[in-house]
């Protein structure tokens, strides 16, 4: 293994990433696949999918995708470029942590949002239906 890698004055240097190598193709496509998988998600969400929790999920998921993505795709541009201070390697430490604490946060709300929303939605519409105003027909 590297030891390189392990090194924080390897990460925190203002020398832009090497992305001329195999590893920086792999990285540019990482970053295009998770671009277009938004993008294909958002279209795919957009008709098939019609649980209101399902599309609350998905949208958040989508932004998650395309937004790191997009920003992922900006990191490597700046750093194919050889622009010291916007394509230096930290930026890709903050990118990978932006990713986790974003993942994180979406896994609890899919996990414990999600299903609070469904209870209270239904203890709701249990509610309704006793207190009066327009009669709606159930088709």
């Amino acid at each position: 293994m590297n030891t390189q890698l392990l090194n924080p004055l390897y990460w925190f240097s203002f020398q832009p990433a090497a992305v001329d190598s195999l590893f920086g193709k792999i990285l540019l496509g990482v970053f295009l696949a998770l671009f277009l998988l938004g993008i294909i998600s958002r279209m795919v969400l957009e008709q098939r999918t019609h649980d209101r929790y399902v599309i609350l999920a998905g949208k958040r998921l989508i932004t998650c995708f395309i937004t790191m993505g997009f920003i992922g795709l900006v990191l490597y541009f700046f750093s194919y470029e050889n622009i010291s201070v916007f394509g230096a390697r930290f930026w890709y430490v903050i990118w990978f942590l932006g990713l986790i604490v974003w993942s994180v946060l979406l896994a609890r709300f899919i996990t414990r949002d999600i299903p609070a929303l469904r209870e209270k939605n239904q203890r709701d519409h249990a509610k309704s239906k006793y207190i009066p105003g327009r009669k709606r027909h159930s088709a």
